[in-house]
């Protein structure tokens, strides 16, 4: 074979291979990038999620205490959140907050605390028996940091 084909072609062959290395190394770095994106935006969704259903579980754990349930839609917003977190957590993170929605429930059947109650309890290191979040806020931290690792 003529010297100047075999060269033509080696300079072809590795321009071929260059540009294809090129472009496997584009693609796999656009595809890590995505995927790290998107895991991203599911541990911020879920910890949306968690921080609204805190907020709301706070404020009717604490209305719980002091006052009966005037009506029941007001735990409507608790279960809808809590169903939107059944989409995208693990079934620990759910378990968890449907006892919490049921400690909260049956605390609006218990008799209300008055604040020199509410004081007492705090004195004596009791909050944990009046905190319905502490069990479903684990839970959460947990598969966050499973998330991140």
């Amino acid at each position: 074979m003529d010297s100047t084909i075999v060269t033509a072609m080696a300079a072809t062959l590795g321009s071929f291979v260059g540009a294809a290395a090129s472009i496997a190394t584009t693609w796999i770095g656009q595809y890590t990038e995505s995927k790290h994106s998107h895991a991203e935006w599911k541990l911020r969704e879920r910890e949306s999620l968690y921080k609204e259903f805190v907020a709301e579980a706070s404020r009717l754990a604490v209305d719980a205490l002091t006052r009966s349930m005037e009506r029941p839609d007001q735990i409507i917003k608790l279960y809808e959140v809590l169903s939107r977190i059944r989409l995208i957590s693990r079934e620990e993170v759910v378990w968890q907050g449907k006892a919490c929605c049921r400690r909260i429930i049956e605390q609006y059947g218990k008799p209300k605390l008055t604040t020199d109650q509410l004081c007492a309890a705090i004195a004596a290191d009791r909050v944990d028996e009046l905190d319905p979040l502490r069990a479903f806020s684990g839970a959460c931290r947990n598969e966050l940091i499973a998330g991140r690792g």
